[in-house]
């Protein structure tokens, strides 16, 4: 079984006297010690998970050992959900409240990693993703002037089952965190468990905030091929995902064979309006038409009936 309770799982190495220390016998939010890296080097060599316990779940010990195995001198951090909100009190009680308030736990889950990457860099990595290919090449092939490196995904925008970020405090992850507590006192979002998830903590939210403040400039978003067929592969996940989510992925799912055809979709439904709209306006047109002979057909007949009366 892969454990990651404290010395058994998490690598504890000295890279090169510029890797993280884990510091098994504090308290645990102090349980990785993760000093800045070196400016010569050109990443931080940290791999971030996280779970609801410190046991890595049957169906998906297979992907994390995938990520050890292609990354040997990186740290490995498994961060249980009590040793988030420790970390959250102690390095950012400003944001704890907000942290505590949110509904979901998918939510907490996504803003602990925003927070993990600002305070120490590294890579963000979902359990249910199996690397492979070593980070190494990953970061190698990305512009060096790329300090985020994320991944498309569908309909649009980035997500956030992975983000490689090269330096603690990068100028992108301090826009994804500086928006948070207005995200989510934001009252124009549908009330829907799905919508509340996309739009103040996950891959909308994390879209938009990296597209502020010319954050673009420093995130590489790395090929869908290349990412989807080189770099990594799924097993089945998605366990957050609520009803809603669930029936906007199916419709999704029957929508996306369309894309090919959006001109031609577009063309139809803008002929169809302009038809609609040509047939409504005849048929006011009509209507006004008959009203106004209507109309003048009776003032006709008064006229006729009062000269008959005088004569």
């Amino acid at each position: 079984m892969v454990s990651t309770c404290r010395l058994v799982f998490v690598l504890c190495v000295d890279l090169e006297r510029d890797a993280c220390t884990c510091q098994c016998c504090l308290s645990s939010f102090a349980r990785y010690n993760v000093s800045t890296p070196n400016a010569a080097k050109p990443y931080t060599r940290v791999i971030h998970v996280m779970w609801t316990t410190s046991e890595v779940p049957e169906q998906w010990q297979r992907s994390a050992r995938t990520w050890l195995r292609l990354n040997e001198k990186f740290v490995y951090c498994h961060w249980n959900h009590s040793e988030l909100e420790a970390f959250v009190a102690d390095e950012y009680p400003w944001l704890l409240s907000t942290y505590l308030a949110y509904p979901y736990v998918i939510q907490r889950c996504d803003v602990a990693r925003y927070l993990l990457l600002y305070r120490y860099g590294g890579t963000y990595v979902d359990l249910d993703v199996i690397c492979l290919a070593p980070l190494s090449v990953i970061f190698a092939h990305a512009p060096a002037d790329a300090g985020v490196l994320v991944a498309p995904t569908e309909p649009f925008g980035v997500a956030t089952e992975f983000i490689a970020v090269r330096r603690a405090r990068d100028p992108a992850i301090r826009s994804v965190v500086s928006g948070l507590r207005r995200a989510a006192d934001s009252h124009w979002y549908p009330p829907l468990p799905y919508t509340a998830v996309m739009f103040r903590t996950g891959p909308v939210y994390f879209t938009r905030r990296l597209n502020c403040d010319g954050a673009e400039g420093g995130v590489y978003v790395i090929p869908s091929e290349t990412y989807y067929r080189s770099y990594v592969r799924h097993v089945p996940g998605s366990s957050w995902h609520e009803w809603d989510g669930k029936i906007i992925y199916k419709l999704f799912l029957l929508v996306r064979p369309l894309h090919r055809y959006y001109l031609q979709l577009a063309v139809f439904v803008t002929a169809l309006l302009l038809f609609i709209c040509i047939v409504r306006c005849r048929r006011n047109v009509a209507a006004l038409r008959h009203r106004c002979i209507r109309c003048f057909t009776g003032k006709q007949a008064r006229s006729r009936v009062t000269s008959h009366s005088l004569l």
